[in-house]
């Protein structure tokens, strides 16, 4: 299995609603993916500007046909448009 969690923070002048917006339905539509395991966003309890996406993917394949979906490939570029360095990924396997 595959666990992604992708950093990022939210641009001072971004609406944080439009930022959950957004995520949210990545979220949604990305649970429905084959292969995933869970996906979830979260916003930090100490930095109201930092979220993170947590991802859990069955393998490798699974996780290129979610990158090369139509709502990965829509979703994503909106989502880091509204951020100030993009999504920070680390990637873990186990």
């Amino acid at each position: 299995m595959i666990r992604l969690n992708a950093f990022f923070e939210v641009k001072d002048n971004a609406s944080i609603d439009a930022v959950k917006n957004l995520g949210t339905e990545l979220v949604n539509k990305s649970r429905n993916d084959e292969g995933c395991v869970s996906y979830d966003l979260f916003t930090s309890a100490t930095r109201p500007l930092v979220m993170m996406f947590c991802e859990t993917w069955k393998d490798e394949e699974v996780l290129k046909a979610h990158i090369a979906s139509a709502h990965f490939t829509d979703l994503v570029p909106k989502i880091e448009a509204l951020t100030k360095n993009g999504l920070k990924l680390e990637k873990f396997e186990f």
